[in-house]
């Protein structure tokens, strides 16, 4: 298992998609949108809110998008034959489950660490160290539920279709989950369509979190039972539609 891990990891590594819109871009955008919009929160206290929130959406962004790109890459391994060779090896599916949901859960922490250093050290967000800490893990344990929806996207669609719904989920999650606009200023429809969203409850972990306060209960159980649900359906389409099987 740890050669196989080795080798995906190093495949999506480097990947310089990757390394642009979820590490990279999270992290120019947390500099851009602080720097141009925190001098209208004020400072002291205020802009410490507002740096710290915006911050912590775009950890949840990059996050979400990493864990998405590193898991659907199952649906591109199909089609090319890779699931099949290892079949003949042969590999145990379940081994194959188990790196990707490494592979998916360990390529997020660079975008939460890097996104976590601009906002310390270029934006000025003042957190506790033990804070820092809590920060970054809530939201890597988090990710494990957009690892779970890239694994249900990539089994369920072929490469292309697979290719597309990425593009889609990402901007659908960020825009309506309150990612790049606070979901305060939405109308009241909208709202209620964010509350539904695990991109919502994702970033308000972090948002706990980074306000001093423990995780909400009501955060925890949504994002769980979206893991859950992710996770049973992944499950569920493994086995009408087996790993080695050539798509289309």
């Amino acid at each position: 298992m740890s050669a196989l891990l080795a080798f995906q990891l190093r495949r999506v590594g480097r990947n310089r998609q990757y390394l642009l819109f979820t590490v990279l871009l999270p992290a120019l955008f947390t500099v851009f949108f602080v720097k141009v919009f925190g001098g209208q929160a004020g400072s002291g206290a205020r802009y410490q809110d507002f740096a710290a929130t915006y911050m912590v959406s775009m950890m949840a962004y990059g996050a979400l998008g990493a864990a998405l790109g590193a898991t659907i890459r199952i649906a591109f391994d199909r089609a090319s034959g890779w699931l099949r060779q290892l079949h003949v090896l042969p590999v145990p599916t379940s081994r194959v489950f188990a790196v990707d949901v490494v592979v998916g859960a360990l390529l997020t922490l660079p975008s939460l660490l890097v996104v976590a250093l601009v906002g310390r050290f270029i934006t000025g967000v003042e957190l506790p160290l033990l804070r820092w800490i809590a920060l970054v893990g809530v939201l890597w344990l988090g990710s494990i539920a957009f690892v779970a929806l890239g694994l249900l996207v990539g089994l369920a669609l072929d490469e292309k279709a697979a290719g597309g719904a990425i593009g889609f989920l990402g901007v659908v999650l960020a825009a309506l989950g309150g990612l790049w606009v606070p979901v305060e200023i939405f109308p009241a429809g909208l709202r209620d369509v964010a509350h539904g969203l695990p991109s919502y409850w994702y970033a308000q972990l972090g948002r706990d979190v980074a306000a001093g306060s423990g995780p909400s209960a009501a955060a925890v159980l949504a994002l769980a039972g979206f893991t859950a649900v992710f996770a049973a359906l992944a499950v569920l389409v493994a086995r009408r539609r087996p790993l080695h099987a050539v798509s289309g």
